[in-house]
């Protein structure tokens, strides 16, 4: 039996993260403590309660709207060991790109991605001939790997929205690295044959919301402690670390920072300077999220997606909707999710909904008022994963102490997947 199993582990941060490094470590037959400043656990992962106009029950998502599962993805082996009930969700609806003052199909649609506007003819033809686009380079940025595939048209065209949608920042200052997933399929003959044979990803919702995945994952644990923060770090002789909370100090022989850069920095500071400095070098991008509810638009009733390519949003990155059927939702409503900010600037006009609603009705107008409104601040929602994102994470970790470990959306890229996977192989580390 491996004797690190008897050793006593505390994983600071209660988010998505820490519960999926707390859960894996648990279920490898070590002894997990879990604390959260917060009163919840989750962070963004949590599904709220947003009663309809008419009190009639209603919810919220404040992270992502659903998970992205792939047929043998660390995600789905995690849902199927907790048996969340999962709901796969019927065909889309309208999907566009707004550009040059009007809406176009989504160029993440086939039909789309051959109508962007300012792409010329040749620009086109060029997307044919990705199976057959060199490899890559050490260091690349997210332009420079979707030009050198998709080429300069696709670039300069599609990309900003696509990007600023999914990670809220311009293309050319996130590393390719942020995406994990594309780096996989380059490493199997692309974007289209790599496809293929990694196999397709599905969008799916288990029952009572994405907030549910948290949740199931704190359920399984045996000791997690709200409401307890962590102050600082004592590194103890023999590799142990004594960990000072607000209240009580309590010592233990690993610690895992499982926590945004920001915060990881702070705790850090004396134990690890020269992680703690590169830590602090990562930014975080804050989000405002406006939820709003609307009378249902025919035609919208399987849901919209709305993507801006900058800087024509003013700050506006995009908008969502639930489908009709949706259990969040109110029934005959129209629940729309807006982001704005990122590392994009926004507007004066757009710092309060009216300024909002206005620029949404540019982009779609056969929106109507809102019913309800409800503003969600996000700050750090982000991590920017600049260029040479990757070597700088390598740095961090040579720079703990052992004993010492950090994990988070700023190590392993923002989407839920990724983050699972990442932590997946983190733990089938430690078994050695």
């Amino acid at each position: 039996m491996n004797p690190f199993n008897h050793k006593q582990t505390l994983i600071i941060g209660g988010g998505l993260s820490g519960l999926l490094a707390a859960w894996h470590l648990h279920r490898a037959g070590r002894r997990v403590t879990v604390w959260e400043a917060a009163e919840t656990p989750g962070g963004w992962a949590q599904t709220l309660a947003w009663p309809g106009p008419n009190g009639e029950s209603g919810w919220l998502e404040r992270g992502p709207q659903a998970l992205r599962l792939g047929d043998d993805s660390a995600l789905g082996r995690i849902c199927t060991a907790l048996d969340l009930d999962l709901r796969r969700p019927g065909p889309r609806g309208p999907r566009w790109l707004g550009k040059a003052g009007r809406r176009h199909p989504s160029p993440a649609t086939l039909d789309g991605l051959f109508r962007v506007p300012g792409m010329r003819l040749a620009e086109k033809l060029r997307l044919l001939v990705e199976p057959f686009a060199p490899g890559a380079p050490v260091e690349e940025n997210l332009r420079t790997f979707f030009a050198r595939r998709l080429g300069e048209g696709f670039a300069r065209e599609a990309l900003p929205a696509l990007v600023g949608g999914l990670l809220a920042a311009p293309p050319e200052r996130m590393d390719v690295g942020a995406l994990p997933r594309l780096q996989g399929l380059e490493a199997r003959g692309g974007l289209v044959c790599g496809g293929l044979r990694m196999g397709p990803e599905h969008t799916c919702l288990p029952r009572g919301g994405t907030g549910a995945l948290a949740q199931a994952l704190a359920a399984s644990l045996p000791a997690i402690e709200c409401g307890r923060r962590a102050l600082a770090l004592e590194a103890l002789p023999e590799g142990r670390w004594r960990v000072h909370g607000e209240d009580r100090s309590a010592d233990f022989d690993t610690v895992v920072l499982a926590l945004s850069p920001a915060a990881g920095t702070g705790l850090l500071g004396e134990a690890a300077p020269q992680a703690a400095h590169e830590l602090a070098a990562i930014p975080g991008l804050d989000l405002r999220v406006w939820h709003s509810r609307h009378r249902m638009v025919p035609g919208w009733e399987r849901g919209l997606g709305l993507l801006l390519h900058p800087p024509e949003g003013r700050g506006l990155l995009g908008a969502v909707s639930l489908a009709a059927d949706d259990p969040r939702g109110v029934p005959g409503l129209l629940q729309l999710r807006t982001y704005l900010g990122g590392a994009y600037p926004v507007e004066a006009e757009l710092e309060t909904w009216p300024g909002v609603l206005a620029e949404l009705s540019h982009w779609l107008p056969e929106l109507g008022e809102a019913l309800q409104v409800r503003e969600e601040a996000c700050p750090s929602a982000f991590p920017l994963l600049e260029p040479g994102h990757r070597a700088r994470v390598a740095h961090i970790n040579e720079g703990l102490p052992p004993g010492l470990h950090w994990l988070g959306a700023a190590r392993f890229g923002p989407g839920v997947g990724d983050i699972a996977e990442g932590i997946e192989a983190w733990a089938r580390s430690l078994q050695g």
